[in-house]
């Protein structure tokens, strides 16, 4: 058996959006890769389609192989997380993700907002971003990952919000 590693990564606009941000991958696969024209690629460009772009990074006679060649190649001084397994498809082996945390959805993000954080109208922007990092690094010890562009877009419409529930 023979494994292959394939890079999956999102290459359209709005890369920072929720549906976006945790989207690139590495999968290690028993299934060949293929080229766009049909043919078994190992090495190089692949294909791109619906803002997907994929790369093969090679063919090992062993998974551990495979696996070493992410870890010091392309994940190198990077922190990733490896998906749990019985999440995938079964000719794939493993799904290596950068980021060390999975980014939190967006509903899930608006409803820890509405428990944890009291805005009213007479928050600044600028305080905003200082919160902004602030809940950040509380949504870290929680185990998820919010950009910094998402979380201070996420208080700038609860603020609005606030300043039109005052004006009503």
């Amino acid at each position: 058996m023979k494994y292959y590693i394939v890079e999956f990564t999102y290459s359209g606009p709005n890369r920072n959006d929720a549906e976006h941000v945790d989207f690139n991958r590495f999968e290690i696969t028993t299934t060949p890769p293929r080229h766009a024209s049909g043919y078994i690629c190992w090495e190089g460009w692949l294909s791109t389609s619906d803002n997907v772009t994929r790369f093969a990074l090679g063919q090992y006679d062993r998974l551990a192989a495979a696996e070493y060649r992410l870890q010091t190649g392309p994940l190198l001084r990077q922190r990733y997380r490896r998906d749990p397994v019985d999440d995938l498809p079964p000719d794939v082996l493993a799904v290596y993700r950068p980021g060390r945390l999975p980014p939190m959805p967006d509903d899930a993000l608006d409803q820890w907002l509405e428990c944890s954080v009291h805005i009213i109208e007479d928050d600044s922007s600028m305080g905003l971003v200082r919160r902004a990092g602030a809940l950040r690094y509380e949504l870290e010890e929680d185990g998820y990952f919010v950009t910094t562009e998402r979380m201070i877009s996420a208080l700038a419409f609860r603020l609005d919000r606030a300043r039109e529930e005052r004006e009503d």
